[in-house]
């Protein structure tokens, strides 16, 4: 296995995969139980009457398990997807949101949606059900690189080096950089051309990248960032119902252990 391959085995998966790592946080060694069900590889799809139900990552195999589930579903035949996951694959995400936008369905949120799942398939329904102690949380999309690259006043492709072993040749990777550079930009811009398809600014899903929220926000020891539904609304996402009693933010036993919440106002000047 040449040099290069190894590069881009050893990332490209964080890329894809929008790792906690690039907020400067590190991942916990175990995760709890309701996490690992998240994380669930492939994910377990199935249609149940009206209801699409999904539970588990994204990912090639996932995607495949999706498609054999809804081969045939018709518009109109579904109203819902239930969704319970933690993310993973950004491709595989979108490919889900343009279905559940296709499609026209309510997006309801069992226990979690994080990730991949808050970017692409939450803000994709016609509709958004947040469950009893569930949570909605972000924490970085395809743009976060070139996000963080300009807090920094660096280059994107400096930013990109730093994930390439120091002692390895340099036009090694030199050519890792370009190709993962190139990558980068046709996944932006699939992924922007997804947004605008909803009439969405992705501001919910770039804007505390990096080490900005930890610094401001007290971001240490959470998984992510996430918004009160007034904020979400604000921001785009509209037609939300919080099944809890009380306020989602405050009341969320998730919400409260998971995420650091942020406003609308916050989130907006970040990326200024």
């Amino acid at each position: 296995m040449n040099l290069l391959h190894r590069l881009n085995k050893a990332v490209l998966p964080i890329l894809a995969l929008c790792m906690l790592s690039v907020q400067g946080t590190a991942a916990p060694a175990a995760n709890p139980p309701d996490i690992e069900i998240a994380k669930t590889e492939p994910a377990i799809v199935r249609v149940q009457g009206d209801t699409l139900y999904y539970t588990g990552n994204f990912s090639a195999a996932s995607t495949k398990a999706f498609d054999s589930a809804v081969a045939g579903v018709r518009k109109g035949q579904l109203t819902r997807l239930v969704i319970y996951s933690g993310g993973g694959d950004t491709v595989a995400g979108r490919h889900v949101g343009r279905w559940v936008r296709d499609m026209g369905l309510v997006v309801e949120v069992d226990v979690i949606c994080f990730s991949s799942c808050a970017d692409y398939v939450f803000p994709a329904g016609r509709a958004r059900v947040i469950r009893t102690d569930a949570f909605v949380g972000w924490h970085g999309n395809e743009r976060q690189f070139s996000v963080i690259a300009e807090r920094q006043g660096e280059s994107l492709n400096t930013i990109l080096r730093r994930f390439a072993p120091a002692d390895a040749p340099k036009a090694a990777v030199d050519a890792f950089v370009q190709e993962l550079s190139d990558s980068i930009a046709i996944t932006q811009k699939d992924e922007a051309e997804f947004y605008a398809s909803l009439g969405l600014n992705d501001a919910f899903a770039v804007c505390a990248v990096g080490d900005e929220v930890e610094k401001r926000f007290g971001f240490t020891g959470k998984k992510g960032w996430g918004f009160s539904i007034e904020d979400m609304l604000r921001l785009g996402m509209n037609n939300i119902t919080y099944l809890g009693d009380g306020a989602y933010e405050k009341t969320s036993a998730r919400v409260k252990e998971y995420l650091v919440n942020i406003t609308a106002d916050d989130c907006l000047a970040l990326l200024k």
